[in-house]
């Protein structure tokens, strides 16, 4: 091949390549570009954090408040929150999560045998959830900000709400906390979608119960199909009503809510580079994928198993025997 002729076609795909670098790591704005919708007049981002609530949210048996715990325990309290424009699914009324964390509980007492997570209830012995809506749109938790030098990204900024407005609920030191968001995390990669959030040990983990694309997912389009929850996963949502199969985004919850409970051990023999997750098996819980099938595969990491001195997830306050 003439070299006059190769070296242009080099210069291209050269180009193409430094071109698509550039929109996959450093102008990721083109992966969240869909049409934006007319606000309402109380959603303002200039002003500071508020819970506020829409005419619409106040629905019979929506609790805007942590009720009355009927055990003080420790334990996890779920909270469903909307920026302010976000559509009003019902998680909470409609049982979405309580279906979700019944699944999971059911999954874990499978696999256990003889424990479950204490999850906090009402006075009718239903999942508690705790509906927030805020001022900010999903605008202002996606643009990621500098406090400090350290950019606060969406699960940062959850996380601020829940510690700010902690004189909402009961016990708050002694409770953790899962929160369905009705909204996003910037995914890294094009095949790549962030769908939970948490702190290792800390207070808080996340499940993002949409996503946004510019595609197809499956055979719907986001946007026009609002009975459809866009996830992580193509074919994955939280359970309908009565369904307690543990899917991909039961998977996921569960997989956050154990990393805040300091799983896996970092002592853990099986640990894989992040020193995060383990990678013995694909299906445990705690790989990095989010398995279904293994509460620590073969006990030798983080549960039930026998290091000394290392922290076995069994031992927590938040596990409760059945």
């Amino acid at each position: 091949m003439h070299r006059y002729f190769l070296i242009p076609v080099l210069s291209f795909f050269g180009f193409i390549c430094i071109f698509v670098i550039y929109l996959q790591f450093i102008n990721e704005d083109w992966k969240f570009l869909v049409p934006k919708k007319e606000l309402p007049t109380i959603c303002n981002n200039e002003t500071d954090v508020e819970l506020i609530t829409h005419k619409e949210d106040n629905i019979e048996g929506r609790s805007f408040n942590d009720k009355d715990d009927q055990f003080e325990n420790m334990q996890f309290h779920a909270i469903l929150m909307l920026p302010c424009e976000m559509k009003d699914r019902k998680f909470d009324i409609n049982y979405n999560i309580e279906s979700s964390i019944i699944a999971i509980n059911k999954w874990f007492m499978e696999k256990s045998k003889v424990q479950k997570i204490q999850f906090d209830k009402n006075d009718i012995n239903k999942i508690d959830v705790t509906f927030i809506r805020v001022n900010k749109t999903m605008e202002w938790f996606d643009n990621k900000i500098k406090d400090n030098e350290k950019k606060i990204d969406v699960s940062d900024k959850i996380k601020n709400i829940i510690f700010h407005n902690k004189d909402k609920f009961n016990n708050f030191d002694k409770k953790k906390f899962i929160i369905f968001f009705e909204g996003w995390e910037r995914r890294k990669y094009i095949n790549y979608n962030v769908c939970g959030k948490s702190n290792y040990d800390g207070k808080i983990a996340i499940y993002f119960t949409a996503s946004r694309f510019k595609k197809y997912i499956g055979d719907d389009i986001i946007l026009k199909n609002n009975k459809r929850i866009f996830t992580c996963s193509q074919n994955d949502h939280l359970n309908d009503p009565d369904n307690f199969t543990f899917g991909d985004a039961e998977a996921t919850i569960l997989h956050e809510i154990l990393h805040t409970l300091g799983a896996p051990s970092a002592c853990g023999n099986n640990l894989d580079d992040s020193g995060f997750h383990v990678a013995d098996n694909t299906n445990d819980i705690m790989h990095k994928e989010s398995g279904n099938e293994y509460l620590d595969f073969n006990n030798d990491d983080y549960y039930n198993h026998n290091i000394i001195g290392c922290r076995d997830l069994k031992n927590s306050k938040y596990i409760i025997n059945k």
